[in-house]
């Protein structure tokens, strides 16, 4: 009878789904939240089960739409990974037992493939990304699997991905192009990995990324963070004058329209403080220059700068009454900016002699280092630190 007096029979499951929506929306990278929002869209999914199977009104059956909902509210959750993996084999098994509205499209599967990223499960994600046709690949999906090499330090499986990427892409798959942020995952992955040609392999994707964009290819703009991505591989890398090569890529930056950030400086200046032994004069100028150029580019040093102008002064400079002079002003300066941390104070306790300590902080120190705790300070000398109190 079509007039059921039984409001379950009655309801579809749009309003399940409206629901389950919301709450994948409220779903954050704070784990508890994530875990929390995945719980709530879960129950609201049994539910639906439940009240399909007391009812069999067809209408109120999950579909492809509650799963893929429930999936996205559980992405940032401890487990996501894991759990978006159990919800599409349920897909899968709904699907298989009749219910057609269950069966995974290539959007619940690219949300499993990103819930999997983010769990650090990428051999689950490349699986279920190499089961997805060619043609319903795309450029967020090729990216979200670069993100997971990225993160593992994995520059080999990166880079083969992007050539994939230029294949399709030359084949007719234009949604497969690579852009800016493909590339800069590559190179990012090449700062993290191990591989001894990565300071070459780095220039070669980032001249390629700049070249796509000279040839047309407006999605290959270059960026700062490409320019930076970049730098960090010279940084890590064992090659000779490594402070001379990221100064030409800084200067290089402003030619191809970008603008160097504190984060451009800082890996200059840190490059700088790991100079070999035959070039400490040049490259104590350069992190100077770098860390005196800062006002001037509207820019404010932070925790990283004074702890990588610290380290450049203690690595770079021989003369011993020029060093205490320069580690005192720098000391100040970087406790009126508030951006003191324990780690600064144990180096500088490390490195210098009781003597020179007292004269750069202002406080005597007898060699044990429960003395030298950040707790004891004042409190605006560390309030912007990155590295914060124990509280």
């Amino acid at each position: 009878h079509s007039h059921s007096s039984n409001p379950n029979e009655r309801l579809s499951n749009i309003v399940y789904n409206q629901v389950i929506d919301a709450w994948s929306r409220r779903s954050s990278p704070k784990r508890e939240a994530g875990a929390l929002a995945g719980t709530r869209a879960e129950n609201v999914l049994r539910r639906m089960m439940y009240n399909f199977r007391i009812t069999g009104n067809e209408h109120m059956r999950p579909d492809v739409i509650s799963y893929t909902g429930v999936m996205k509210a559980y992405i940032n959750s401890p487990a996501g990974g894991e759990k978006a993996l159990e919800l599409l084999d349920e897909m899968n098994d709904e699907y298989m037992n009749g219910n057609r509205g269950a069966k995974p499209d290539t959007k619940a599967i690219s949300v499993v493939i990103d819930a999997c990223i983010k769990n650090g499960l990428s051999t689950e994600a490349e699986r279920l990304f190499s089961d997805i046709d060619d043609s319903e690949k795309s450029i967020v999906m090729f990216n979200t699997i670069l993100t997971g090499y990225k993160n593992e330090g994995r520059c080999h499986e990166a880079e083969s991905v992007l050539r994939r990427m230029i294949t399709l892409s030359d084949e007719g798959y234009a949604n497969c192009s690579p852009n800016t942020l493909s590339y800069y995952l590559c190179i990012v992955a090449l700062s993290k990995g191990k591989d001894e040609e990565r300071a070459t392999r780095g220039r070669i994707l980032f001249n390629e990324s700049i070249q796509r964009y000279r040839g047309g290819d407006s999605s290959c703009e270059p960026s700062t963070d490409l320019f930076n991505a970049l730098a960090q591989v010279f940084s890590h890398s064992d090659m000779s004058c490594r402070e001379n090569e990221v100064l030409t890529l800084l200067e290089e930056m402003e030619s191809n329209g970008c603008t160097p950030t504190l984060e451009s400086f800082n890996i200059l200046i840190h490059t700088c403080s790991r100079a070999e032994a035959n070039n400490t004069r040049n490259a104590l100028q350069i992190a100077a220059s770098a860390y005196n150029a800062l006002d001037a580019a509207g820019l404010r040093a932070d925790s990283v700068t004074y702890m990588s102008m610290i380290r450049a002064i203690l690595n770079l400079m021989n003369d011993s009454e020029g060093k205490v002079q320069a580690l005192t002003a720098l000391f100040k300066k970087c406790c009126e900016g508030g951006f003191l941390n324990q780690h600064m104070i144990n180096i500088l306790a490390q490195d210098t002699s009781s003597d020179e300590f007292q004269s750069i902080t202002g406080m005597s120190w007898s060699g044990r280092s429960d003395a030298l705790q950040i707790e004891s300070l004042p409190l605006e000398w560390s309030q912007h630190s990155t590295s914060q109190r124990k509280n």
